[in-house]
């Protein structure tokens, strides 16, 4: 089992990090914001939920509660490493990245809008085709 890093206290600004996130907590969107985790060699190996709104629950089809702090891949067992290599770059680097793609793990295609909301961290906002 993937040791999951504590998360960041706050941002570098006065809003502490889940103060920022929860105007989105009603968003009719699904939206989270995802820690990611790299091996030694730098390479993305994981992320972790650091934030999810309500809607998340919805096209996820998983509780926020299940989601929240814990790696992609102990809550999608079966998840596809797809998606790390734009995640990785987000948060390393800042780039934005839509990605469309059919996502195995809930049976659905998905656009999903990426930007860095802090080093390290990659936000998305999915919907569902």
């Amino acid at each position: 089992m993937l040791d999951v890093p504590s998360p960041k206290e706050e941002f570098d600004t006065p809003l502490g990090f889940y103060e920022k996130c929860s105007i989105m907590d009603e968003m009719p969107l699904a939206y989270c914001v995802i820690e990611l985790v790299f091996d030694e060699d730098g390479h993305g190996v994981d992320f972790i939920f650091r934030y999810c709104n309500k809607e998340m629950a919805v096209v996820e089809g998983v509780p926020v509660e299940e989601m929240l702090n814990r790696s992609f891949y102990e809550v999608f067992r079966n998840g596809d490493r797809k998606w790390l290599v734009s995640y990785a770059d987000v948060a390393l680097n800042g780039t934005k990245h839509t990605l469309k793609d059919f996502s195995p793990e809930i049976g659905k295609d998905l656009t999903i809008y990426c930007y860095q909301p802090e080093p390290g961290f990659c936000a998305c906002v999915l919907l569902p085709e």
